[in-house]
C-alpha cells in the first residue's frame, strides 16, 4: 500500500530530514585519511541523539549501527569497522533519523582526500583509474539525483524517476544497479512504492505520483558492470561483482501541488 501524508505530517518529516541533513553534512566534513568508518558511525549517532532523534538504521532488525558506510566497491549496507580511510577511497555515507514518529533518509558519496592533484592515479579494487575519472563518476550520480527529483511531479509515474536515473547514469557510460531500489518513507523507513534505478517495462504501468507521497529517491550505480553480490556472511554488505567502485546519492522528498520539496536539505 502506498501511503499519502498530510501537510502536517510532511512538516514533521521535514524536521526529521533537517536532522538527517545536518548530521550528514557534519559527518562528511569529518571524513579524512586515517579516520575509521566506526569512528564516523559513532560520531553520527552522537549527533542524531543530541538533536533529539534516533538512528533509523538501528531500528532495523539485526542492524546495530547508525550508518551504512560504503567504501570503494561496497554498494550498500557497509558495516562500520576499524578500517582506516585512505586518500583516494570512495566513501558513501548513508544515514537516517527517526524523529517525532517519522523517518528520513539520505546518502552522499565523496572522494577521501579530494584535494589531491588531478593527475594522480588511484589503485582500488578494479585497478588503476585517474582521480578525474572518479570525480566524473561521482558528479554523474549527483546529476542523476537532481534529474530524478525533477520528475517527482503530480501526474507523473515512478517510471519517470527511474528513466531519469537510467538515462543520466548510462548516458555517462556507467551501470545502474538493478537489484536495489529507492522507496517510500514516512512512518516506516521502507514503504511502498519501490523506485528502481532503471525503467522496468512501460512508464504508464508504474505507480502514479500523487500529492502527499513521500519518497527516498536513491541513485545506486557502478563504475563497471551492474551486477552485485554479498561480500561475506555478515548478511548486509553488498559489493560490485567486478570490484569496480560504486556510488550512492539519496534525498528524501515530498510531492506537493507545486512539485517536489526536498526534505533533507
Amino acid at each position: 500500500m502506498i501511503n499519502s501524508y498530510s501537510q502536517e505530517e510532511i512538516a514533521l518529516i521535514r524536521q526529521s530530514g533537517q536532522i538527517t541533513h545536518q548530521v550528514l553534512e557534519q559527518v562528511l566534513q569529518k571524513v579524512a585519511p586515517g579516520m575509521t568508518t566506526l569512528e564516523l558511525d559513532n560520531y553520527a549517532e552522537k549527533l542524531i541523539t543530541q538533536a533529539g532523534g534516533k538512528p533509523s538504521f538501528k531500528m532495523e532488525r539485526g542492524y546495530h549501527w547508525a550508518t551504512c558506510l560504503n567504501v570503494n566497491d561496497m554498494v550498500v549496507h557497509g558495516i562500520p569497522t576499524d578500517y582506516k580511510l585512505k586518500e583516494g577511497d570512495r566513501l558513501g555515507v548513508d544515514l537516517g533519523t527517526y524523529y517525532k514518529g517519522f523517518h528520513s533518509d539520505a546518502s552522499w558519496s565523496v572522494l577521501v582526500g579530494s584535494k589531491s592533484s588531478n593527475t594522480r592515479s588511484l589503485e582500488n579494487g578494479s585497478g588503476v583509474r585517474s582521480l578525474n575519472d572518479t570525480l566524473k563518476f561521482l558528479h554523474t550520480g549527483e546529476k542523476a539525483l537532481e534529474n530524478a527529483i525533477k520528475q517527482c511531479l503530480p501526474g507523473n509515474h515512478i517510471g519517470h524517476i527511474s528513466k531519469a536515473i537510467q538515462d543520466t547514469v548510462e548516458g555517462a557510460g556507467y551501470s545502474c544497479v538493478q537489484q536495489l531500489v529507492g522507496h517510500g518513507i514516512g512512518r516506516l523507513l521502507h514503504e511502498d512504492p519501490e523506485i528502481p534505478c532503471f525503467l522496468r517495462g512501460k512508464i504508464a504501468t508504474t505507480p502514479l505520483i500523487k500529492v502527499g507521497l513521500v519518497l527516498a529517491v536513491e541513485v545506486i550505480y557502478n563504475f563497471g558492470k551492474s551486477e552485485v553480490v554479498y561480500e561475506n556472511d555478515d548478511g548486509w554488505t553488498i559489493v560490485t561483482r567486478d570490484r569496480s567502485i560504486s556510488g550512492l546519492f539519496e534525498h528524501t522528498l515530498a510531492v506537493t501541488e507545486d512539485g517536489p520539496v526536498v526534505l533533507t536539505l
